[in-house]
């Protein structure tokens, strides 16, 4: 009998469903009372949340002081006039900060990224960076990819920096 084999592209898409599907099955308990979420085309107010946890360890000295990057990612993905495919993989990535399975798995901890204060926030992204783990330092990089691509989609960041006039 042949061993089963698992690539790591489908193990990498698979625990990114899990979490995502623990994020749903939970909805609403990550984002924290009380948070203000704008009109959203299509992301959750989850993956909202998440990604303005991540903008504010990854982008905190932005030069752009009203960029969001949680209404970025929703531009991002329901700007366009058709589907992107990317779309699936990047709802997926936003539910990681507050998913409790991916704190569970990736930091054994119950308290999921985005809950976290900001000082703990930094600490987790950073040993994230410095993990042995290749899955830890491929999801920080991903996820600080996107937030930098995000912010230099925006026109007031390219006018800043002079790609615009």
């Amino acid at each position: 009998m042949e061993p089963f084999a698992l690539s790591r592209n489908r193990f990498l898409k698979f625990t990114l469903k899990c979490f995502a599907l623990t994020t749903i099955s939970i909805k609403g308990v990550n984002c924290g009372p009380g948070l203000v979420t704008p009109g959203l085309r299509g992301i959750s107010p989850e993956a909202y949340h998440s990604f303005r946890s991540l903008q504010e360890v990854f982008l905190k000295d932005n030069p752009i002081t009203d960029f969001d990057l949680g209404l970025a990612l929703d531009n991002y993905i329901y700007g366009h006039p058709y589907p992107i495919e990317t779309e699936s993989v990047l709802q997926l990535l936003s539910s990681i900060p507050s998913s409790i399975l991916a704190a569970l798995a990736l930091d054994f901890s119950f308290t999921p990224m985005a809950k976290l204060p900001i000082e703990e926030r930094i600490q987790r992204l950073q040993s994230w960076k410095n993990s042995s783990l290749g899955l830890k330092r491929g999801v920080y990089a991903i996820l600080r990819q996107i937030s930098f691509f995000l912010l230099s989609s925006d026109k007031e960041y390219q006018k800043f920096v002079g790609y615009v006039k």
